[in-house]
């Protein structure tokens, strides 16, 4: 690996307060339902996007939209990490270069730095394309024995590597949580051979290891921090999975894909993944951008125009309806806001996929567009012939 480059500071000295308005900016910039936010560390400036893709203690994780001109325009998808103002914080971030270093000699994969700020503030590093090990496990009794074999084996001889390595240099003690702990994948499926990665090669040293078996981490560490996750509503965003054959079933049923074939409809949900929102979570977000859009499977949504006192849930969608397709098709923001009525199934189909189909010019792709004209067209109609009503009970 080439050293990262470096980006240094004139003053050598960085500021809490720097950080300090980029997050609260951030917050801001999240509240009002903005896809990405502009960062500038000295001379360097980037574009990331939001929401963020993770959060810790010690920093927050964003994806690089535009690459900046310090760095190799062929560098492929990349992340930055955004150190949290402590200085502890920064200090960390700064030892990870080292200690990323450190796992790849060793043999154990880990996102790449490929651009460190001298003062710690950001990291850029690799985007890893994966599932966590919570999905995994969530999952787990859908995948064939086979790929459970594979995955059985695959997790416990790169948990033993990282188990014997902090036995053998203990400063380089990571956390090994199942969010800590990826799969690549290609797409929606799993990458074969399995490779597994650490995603976070920060260190933690306080963490106490000793006794621990893959029999325990599998059998009592897992379902005991899934569970954690399910109490404190953490679960939701990292868990997205696959579309399931019985949700299929369900799904190609639905009005959206009338006079479109099993075979196609099979082809859309390849690039789909079920969603659950618990009762009261937000879905969509009038304001923001639509990055996608959904088919409700169970449940119910209900929708509201404004964010006063005097907005109310008054519209409810029910299973087969169609949310999110006017701000989807028009990438403009979104017109209200969608949260869970109840316990919510979801199917999303991201728009960067879903330009991947009409790129190839595939049939299926102009069939869906037009079914979803046809429904965005009878919507218009319902509110044309109710404003026509209202004008016709206006003295």
């Amino acid at each position: 690996m080439e050293k990262p480059g470096i980006c240094t500071n004139q003053d050598g000295v960085e500021s809490e307060s720097e950080l300090l308005d980029f997050h609260k900016s951030m917050e801001d910039c999240i509240a009002s339902g903005a896809t990405e936010i502009s960062a500038r560390f000295g001379p360097i400036e980037m574009v990331l996007g939001l929401p963020p893709l993770g959060e810790g203690d010690m920093s927050v994780v964003f994806l690089l939209k535009e690459i900046p001109d310090s760095l190799p325009a062929d560098a492929g998808k990349l992340c930055v990490k955004v150190a949290k103002w402590h200085t502890i914080c920064r200090e960390c971030l700064i030892e990870e270069l080292e200690m990323t270093q450190g796992f790849l000699d060793e043999g154990i994969l880990v996102p790449r730095i490929l651009y460190m700020d001298e003062g710690g503030r950001f990291a850029v590093k690799d985007f890893i394309e994966g599932e966590t090990i919570t999905s995994i496990y969530m999952r787990f009794a859908s995948f064939p024995v086979r790929t459970q074999s594979m995955i059985i084996e695959g997790l416990e001889k790169f948990l033993s590597q990282l188990l014997c390595l902090f036995e053998r240099k203990p400063e380089s003690k990571v956390s090994i949580s199942p969010n800590n702990i990826y799969l690549l994948t290609e797409g929606q499926r799993l990458r074969l051979p399995l490779q597994f990665v650490l995603i976070d090669p920060g260190p933690s040293r306080v963490k106490d290891y000793s006794g621990l078996s893959f029999d325990k981490y599998w059998n009592d560490l897992l379902p005991n921090r899934i569970a954690k996750y399910e109490r404190t509503g953490y679960l939701q965003w990292i868990v997205p999975r696959e579309v399931s054959e019985d949700e299929y079933a369900e799904a190609k049923e639905f009005e959206i894909f009338r006079d479109i074939g099993d075979d196609e409809v099979l082809s859309i949900m390849d690039i789909a993944t079920t969603v659950e929102f618990d009762i009261g979570e937000i879905i969509l977000k009038e304001g923001s951008i639509g990055e996608s859009f959904y088919l409700i499977l169970d449940g119910q949504v209900m929708v509201r125009k404004g964010d006063s006192a005097k907005s109310r849930w008054d519209i409810r969608l029910k299973s087969g309806s169609v949310l999110g397709e006017m701000g989807f098709l028009l990438r403009v923001p979104r017109s209200m806001t969608a949260a869970a009525a109840s316990h919510c199934k979801l199917i999303e189909i991201p728009h960067d996929k879903f330009d991947d189909l009409l790129s190839r010019n595939l049939p299926l792709s102009y069939k869906l567009l037009r079914n979803i004209s046809g429904i965005l067209a009878e919507r218009l109609y319902n509110l044309d012939l109710a404003y026509h009503k209202l004008l016709d009970s206006m003295p």
